[in-house]
């Protein structure tokens, strides 16, 4: 049902979170403390017939091969085949500057070639086939480096004298500038796929730097060699540089993007007690989660918690969506709690999380407030798993009818009810309530709180409604015995056809002074009515089809506080007794009256 608490601890949710996880790429601080990096070939500049201080520049490919620009007084093309690194084909160039970076075009089928200094604003398109430059490009500002991303037909461009760079267009054309981090590192080459952008940088040691494309600095790894790198590209997965030493070489990164980054997983015990291990996932690698050995006394675990470290959100369901996604605490209807030893692999792509018991009290209670009414219902302590029912409701308040419970539950005071525009229900911040929910006696409730207790108060709707001018009473839904219409401030003069009707309480009906007109069946069906009292002049209106189907009812008018019998309402006969007997009465007890009546009688 709608109105119970579906807490998500059942084995669907966890087999759900087995089957996926989450696999949801967020910025954080961390990947690998460190890449490795593993050499793959060596003195390259022997191959082209340089001398040991030829430093390698750019480099770039195109998925079977690798070009790399060698510079010594001129600069020098070399292309390697990436299955065997053994040198394809090896040209002179020229007009290519320092050749500080290069990058593969597929979609116009050329490598563009950095020139840097003394061209930096300057790049130079090349024939991987040839090895034979097409044509130079001027832009519109100075780079160092460059990369191209075939998914989103863009340059990333490193921008000369800073750590800042940009994005272009295919055409060369500035897109958007990022501000980049100061490392204090030398900038060199760079690389991107489709999530990230890659930066190498060496001072003494080397680093790689990594951004999303919002321009968030993602992480910073320490690549494990003291020799100047220069370099980056990449073949699927799989990360390449090389440096320069004395002996150019060429180096796989023990680094890649899609297997090598790592999220760690922390356990808060969450008011309970003990210690866990963190748990360090590769991301993508599935791998459990540690079994709880935290506890807590009153408690049992009912799964973890989890939030994500960089932002403080959590795993969870929004209203009216059976999708779990990161949801801060505010759009949260239901979290999604993963199981103990669940297998994790892309909750989050790096970073950390901190996994925290969802503990739930064996028991909670269950109290009931009047809210301004009167009586009282006793407190209840409910078992968690237990079904209850909601007792009869005990509570009055006169001149108002009982319309239901509202619930709030104490442990974070949120109230169950709907949103606007929402047909969802759910625990809600008082704030964002727009209608909360009304419980009904004997109605099932179970697992309503993690822990503490429910409060369920009382409300209550005005027995009256009045017409929009507020003279005329159209509708009475009270149960009260003693039945006192109020005047409405005064400003009520006629009781209107069926405004009180099928009614099995009500013994006694007051009618205010005020009230001039009472229509023809403006009470009806009151089984119990034995008593009318008028606190004003008897209506001229009233007569024997006023009341249809009362108990005969006696007919009083008040004379200051006191009752006055006037007689019985039971045929038109009756009435007009009843009309004679309020005369006589006004003129015995207002003299001023019956003479104005008798003077109006003379004229």
């Amino acid at each position: 049902m709608k109105r119970f608490i579906r807490f998500a601890v059942c084995a669907a949710l966890c087999l759900a979170l087995l089957a996926a996880d989450l696999c949801v790429v967020h910025a954080a601080d961390s990947f690998y403390s460190k890449a490795e990096m593993l050499q793959i070939k060596s003195h390259i500049e022997d191959d082209v017939g340089e001398s040991v201080y030829a430093p390698v520049q750019g480099a770039c490919t195109d998925g079977k091969y690798a070009y790399f620009t060698i510079v010594n007084g001129g600069a020098q093309v070399s292309k390697y085949d990436l299955g065997t690194w053994k040198l394809v084909d090896s040209k002179a160039i020229s007009n290519v500057g320092h050749g500080n970076d290069m990058t593969y075009n597929p979609d116009k089928g050329y490598i563009v070639i950095v020139n840097n200094v003394p061209y930096y604003n300057l790049v130079s398109l090349m024939d991987p086939d040839t090895l034979q430059v097409i044509r130079d490009v001027e832009l519109k500002l100075n780079i160092y480096s460059i990369a191209y991303n075939q998914k989103r037909k863009q340059y990333i461009v490193g921008i000369s004298g800073s750590y800042d760079f940009a994005i272009l267009n295919d055409e060369f054309k500035v897109v958007k500038k990022i501000k980049g981090v100061k490392t204090g590192y030398v900038r060199q080459g760079c690389d991107c796929d489709d999530n990230y952008i890659y930066f190498v940088q060496s001072n003494g040691n080397n680093l790689l730097v990594i951004y999303d494309y919002s321009g968030k600095n993602v992480a910073n790894i320490p690549l494990t060699s003291s020799h100047e790198v220069e370099n980056i590209f990449h073949v699927g997965s799989d990360f390449y540089t090389s440096l320069f030493y004395y002996g150019i070489s060429v180096h796989r990164l023990g680094f890649s993007s899609s297997t090598a980054i790592t999220f760690t997983v922390n356990y808060d015990s969450g008011e309970g007690y003990g210690e866990m291990s963190p748990t360090v996932v590769h991301y993508g690698s599935q791998t459990p989660l540690r079994k709880n050995t935290f506890t807590r006394e009153g408690y049992f675990f009912g799964g973890w918690l989890v939030r994500r470290d960089s932002d403080g959100k959590v795993v969870g369901y929004r209203a009216g969506s059976s999708d779990y996604e990161w949801l801060s605490e505010d759009k949260v209807y239901h979290y999604a709690l993963y199981d103990d030893e669940q297998m994790v692999a892309k909750t989050v792509k790096f970073g950390s999380v901190t996994m925290t018991p969802q503990w739930i009290a064996d028991r909670y209670n269950i109290v009931f407030d009047s809210y301004g009414g009167e009586g009282y219902i006793p407190p209840r302590t409910v078992e968690y798993a237990e079904r209850d029912y909601l007792p009869d409701n005990a509570y009055v308040k006169e001149g108002y009818i009982f319309d239901g419970y509202t619930a709030q539950r104490d442990y974070d005071g949120r109230i169950y009810g709907y949103r606007a525009d929402s047909d969802t229900l759910e625990w809600l911040r008082p704030e964002d309530v727009d209608v909360a929910y009304r419980y009904l006696p004997g109605e099932q409730v179970e697992r309503l709180t993690y822990e503490g207790k429910v409060t369920f108060t009382a409300q209550f709707k005005y027995a009256y409604t009045y017409n929009k001018s507020g003279t005329e009473l159209t509708s009475y839904i009270g149960v009260d015995e003693k039945v006192h219409i109020p005047t409405n401030d005064g400003k009520l003069d006629t009781i209107a056809k069926g405004a009180i009707k099928d009614n099995t309480t009500m013994s006694e009906l007051i009618v205010p002074a005020g009230v001039t007109t009472v229509e023809e069946q403006a009470v009806v069906n009151c089984s119990e009515l034995c008593r009318i009292y008028f606190e004003g002049e008897f209506p001229a209106s009233f007569d024997a089809f006023s009341v249809i189907d009362a108990k005969q009812p006696v007919v009083y008018q008040m004379i200051g506080d006191q009752p006055v019998w006037i007689g019985f309402l039971a045929s038109p006969e009756d009435v007009q007794l009843l009309r004679f007997q309020a005369t006589e009465l006004n003129a015995h007890y207002h003299p001023k009256q019956r003479s104005a009546t008798a003077d109006n009688a003379i004229k």
